[in-house]
């Protein structure tokens, strides 16, 4: 049974998921159907993944960075023995916690981080990472990327949004005779800063999907796998502005 004042700070929140609760209720969130359908597309592929390239996982720990209210958190505490969720705002983790008490979720820790600025915390590498709707709200993703990939010992997964256009070819550096090859853009964006879905930033950087790729294969991971939408895909899946890519270490 819920504790009352647990529920009742559960009800005056707004959220931005809709938490199925113990009591057969679901919070109220602030999102129309049709743009929330992303999250359960999100969450169905996210357990397929794990079910399919990571069997071993009750056994292993997983890391949820960006975490937000802890919605995709939840679904790796089904699969993994022990999991962190990391964000960057403190309410997000403060509700996060609440919501994981409310649904009797016990193998779940969350902290706080700025994944722009933190340097690699060897306390936070984990087996399986998990990157959702991050990359794109940041100044610094490459930053991110670099910092994600340390963390993981061996998995990680990757949704973002990527730029339109994948630009790749020789570029001048110092003259003609001296080039080097262009692996990727970074498309300049505004954000929404003082919004609880947005980056810590008034900008962002979005990448392109070569950009991504390339600098995934940079860092380390031997298998990196774009996951291919489905027929019940959201439409910016099927139409290639929005990916998920799988990764992984390969011994």
């Amino acid at each position: 049974m819920i504790d009352s004042e647990l529920l009742a700070r559960i009800r005056e929140r707004d959220w931005f998921y809709d938490f199925e609760l113990p009591d057969g209720t679901k919070t109220d969130s602030r999102l129309p159907p049709s743009i929330a359908a992303i999250h359960y597309y999100r969450r169905r592929k996210l357990a397929e993944l794990i079910a399919t390239h990571v069997p071993e996982a009750a056994n292993l720990s997983a890391l949820d960075l960006a975490c937000h209210e802890g919605w995709f958190t939840q679904e790796l505490a089904k699969a993994f023995k022990e999991v962190v969720g990391l964000d960057y705002r403190q309410r997000n983790t403060e509700a996060a916690r609440d919501m994981m008490a409310a649904i009797g979720v016990t193998n779940v820790s969350f902290t706080e981080g700025n994944l722009e600025t933190m340097e690699f915390r060897e306390d936070l590498q984990a087996d399986f990472v998990l990157c959702y709707g991050l990359l794109y709200h940041l100044e610094n993703p490459m930053h991110a990327i670099r910092l994600a990939s340390q963390l993981s010992r061996k998995h990680l997964f990757i949704e973002t949004q990527v730029f339109p256009m994948d630009i790749a070819g020789p570029i001048e550096d110092g003259s003609y005779g001296n080039q080097r090859r262009a692996e990727g853009v970074f498309g300049l964006v505004p954000d929404y800063e003082g919004e609880n879905s947005g980056g810590p930033s008034a900008y962002a950087l979005v990448p392109s999907l070569n950009a991504l790729l390339f600098l995934l294969h940079q860092f380390g991971f031997t298998h990196v796998e774009i996951i291919p939408p489905d027929s019940e895909a959201y439409e910016q899946f099927k139409r290639g502005h929005r990916v998920l890519v799988y990764c992984r270490r390969d011994q």
